[in-house]
């Protein structure tokens, strides 16, 4: 059947929810696929204002087709095979919309529509998307009501749907508790664009751009002692890698790891002292590494079946990150970190490139003749920072060739990366094994209940062998900005200019009390729901039912599936058995509203202010004789039987009169629909 868009209230909905849900995908879906959505919205909002009559030709659209699926095949290879389909999906919902001629296209419309609401959840999974979604999806619910139901006019068609979705919430709570959590079907690929956060390569600077961010990194619970800020070090990555340049992840480092991984050799670093217990909530990063205060071992066997522990003693998650990740540690600071093997780390840890930096290698050669004591030495390291006039930045300046020299003697500006990266290249030089090392330092505590770590909290420092204890941390950050580890980022750099471009612009509305207060309470809204409902799996599934029926035996979990199912029962025939009773309209009554929804097809509505004998003259005015009349012949059957006395061969004639009446407006409504 032929429809139509002009004032069609259920195709402008489904048109703007598409706009909506392709604009939220704005990340994964091509730019010019993109602009097909636009102009296929803004086609059927011509056609709905009726400032345009008609819709492409079909032979227009396919020849649009065929040109989009060529482009789309050229770059798929490039896309990946998720991405790929998403726009695919995309691209086929925009040439449908322009299509929309049908009720099988509209239908076909809505369902992939709701499909791609779905695919939203893959990218965006926070409270406010969701919200937002949700809100999408009742759209969705809208338009089909109002395609079904035109007569009943928008505000009844809303109304419907807030009570459907009102009724459907507490049997979608229950279902999200009891069903099975089962683990994915399959794999979201990563790509280089959605890394986020810190790289397994470091340039003097790339942290301070990262600075910049206010993104969340992670969140943490602690459960007990919390650490003093000074020893919120959260280690990440380790970078033993040195060009000159740029710090890496050490290749022969991955394949020692690779090996071990292969015969399942998992390091297992001996604990002692006293411990921090926390748990974790990561964001996805599509990476697989995680944070950790040192030394950090996973408390649990859930966390244990999750996480990697390497001899550098970094945590990695077997599978990348592409969700909220949560795990739980336990974090010893006073172990010593000496029980990797020595001949490894020594060996990849003093290799230094052959050229480069001449003034720093003089410097060194001097400073090391008359301080040989390694303790000593890395003192007097620190004392030259702390004497010189260096200045903490976020905007420090470009330093193309011998990046150290150029730091250490000339320009003195620099950001976390630039000292780590300087004094670790200068341990090197004097022979001792150092390592660079990324992660976050810091965090906002909320009233003692949870951690906020952003990524501009994000830090770099290093590690210093000594032979009696092991890798030793030294921060030179902290000697020339010790503000950046006593009170966090904001505290170093609150007086220089850059604060102006930084992600603490905002931070002058903290002073505003009830400002402060609401975004404390988004970021306390927005924690409960990612650690109890975004983090509840199977384990947080197990734990709850645990709590309500204690032991879990087959026949104790048997007759709570089968009370939730009872509960279900009741709430639906709570719903609809009222309904069920409402007494139904009798024979003459359901014909005559069989007739109204025949109108309906012709565009011509009741108002409901209108009674039946004026609705009757209106049609009259609109139609033709041959079909008025039978609609007329309809209206007086009904009110004859409603307000005059019948005899039963009376009521019985009306029924079958009527019938025929309908049948005469059927026939002479589909004659004038294919006309």
């Amino acid at each position: 059947m032929m429809i139509s868009s002009a004032k069609n209230h259920a195709h402008i909905i489904l048109t703007m929810v598409f706009l909506c849900i392709s604009l939220s995908l704005l990340e994964p879906v091509m730019g010019w696929i993109l602009i097909l959505v636009v102009c296929a919205v803004v086609m059927r909002s011509a056609l709905y204002l009726e400032l345009h009559k008609h819709a492409p030709s079909v032979r227009t659209l396919n020849l649009l087709a065929l040109l989009s699926a060529i482009v789309l095949a050229y770059f798929s290879f490039q896309l990946g095979v998720l991405l790929g389909m998403i726009n695919l999906l995309v691209l086929a919902c925009s040439l449908k919309l322009m299509q929309l001629r049908s009720m099988k296209d509209y239908y076909q419309l809505i369902t992939c529509c709701g499909f791609l609401i779905g695919c939203g959840f893959i990218f965006q999974n926070s409270i406010g998307f969701s919200i937002f979604y949700l809100f999408l999806t009742l759209l969705l619910l809208l338009s089909l009501a109002c395609n079904i139901s035109p007569s009943l006019g928008f505000d009844t068609n809303l109304k419907r749907i807030a009570i459907m979705a009102g009724q459907a919430l507490p049997i979608t709570a229950l279902l999200f508790i009891v069903l099975p959590k089962i683990g994915p079907l399959w794999q979201m690929p990563t790509a280089k664009s959605h890394q986020t956060g810190l790289a397994e390569q470091v340039t003097p600077g790339d942290i301070a751009q990262l600075s910049q961010s206010a993104e969340l990194a992670f969140r943490v619970t602690f459960k007990g002692a919390i650490p003093v800020p000074q020893e919120r070090y959260w280690r990440a990555l380790v970078m033993e890698e040195f060009d000159g340049k740029t710090w890496r992840v050490s290749a022969e480092r991955k394949a020692i790891q690779r090996q071990y991984k292969r015969f399942n050799k998992e390091f297992t670093p001996t604990l002692t002292g006293k411990f921090y217990s926390y748990e974790v909530i990561a964001e996805p990063t599509h990476q697989n590494w995680l944070y950790s205060i040192d030394v950090g071992v996973p408390e649990g066997p859930k966390s244990a079946n999750q996480i990697w522990q390497s001899h550098e003693y970094q945590l990695t998650s077997h599978t990348p990150l592409v969700s909220n990740f949560q795990y739980t540690l336990r974090s010893y600071p006073e172990t010593p970190l000496n029980q990797a093997i020595y001949s490894v780390d020594r060996r990849i840890n003093l290799q230094l490139p052959d050229t480069g930096n001449p003034k720093t290698q003089i410097w060194v050669n001097n400073l090391r003749s008359q301080y040989p004591d390694d303790q000593e030495f890395i003192r007097q390291v620190l004392a030259y920072f702390a004497e010189q006039p260096f200045e903490y930045t976020l905007q420090p300046p470009l330093m193309q060739t011998d990046t150290v020299d150029t730091f250490l003697f000339a320009q003195q500006q620099g950001f976390c990366s630039h000292y780590a990266s300087a004094m670790a290249y200068i341990l090197r030089l004097a022979g001792i094994p150092t390592r660079l090392v990324t992660g976050y330092q810091g965090g906002e505590m909320r009233e003692q209940n949870y951690m906020s770590v952003y990524q501009y909290d994000a830090h770099a420092w290093i590690e210093a062998w000594h032979s009696d204890l092991g890798w030793q941390r030294y921060d030179p950050t902290a000697v020339v900005a010790p503000d950046r580890v006593e009170y966090g980022l904001r505290s170093a750099i609150e007086e220089a200019a850059e604060l102006i471009d930084s992600p603490f612009s905002l931070s002058r509305y903290s002073a505003i009390a009830w400002l402060n207060e609401f975004r404390l309470l988004l970021k306390d809204i927005d924690f409960v729901w990612t650690k109890w409902v975004l983090g509840f799996d199977k384990n947080s599934q197990k734990d709850l039912i645990k709590s309500l029926i204690g032991e879990l035996t087959p026949k104790k979990l048997a007759l709570f599936g089968l009370s939730v199912i009872g509960l279900i029962v009741l709430l639906l025939a709570f719903f609809f058995l009222p309904s069920l009773h409402r007494k139904k309209p009798d024979h003459i009554t359901l014909y005559y509203q069989k007739s109204e929804k025949l109108l309906n097809k012709l565009k011509i509505y009741r108002a409901k202010s209108q009674g039946p004998l004026d609705f009757a003259n209106s049609v009259k005015n609109k139609l033709p004789n041959s079909l008025h009349q039978p609609f007329s012949n309809v209206t007086h059957i009904y009110m004859c039987h409603h307000y005059q006395q019948n005899t039963n061969a009376q009521k019985s004639s009306n029924r079958t009169r009527i019938k025929q009446q309908w049948q005469a407006l059927k026939k002479a409504i589909n004659r004038q629909l294919k006309n």
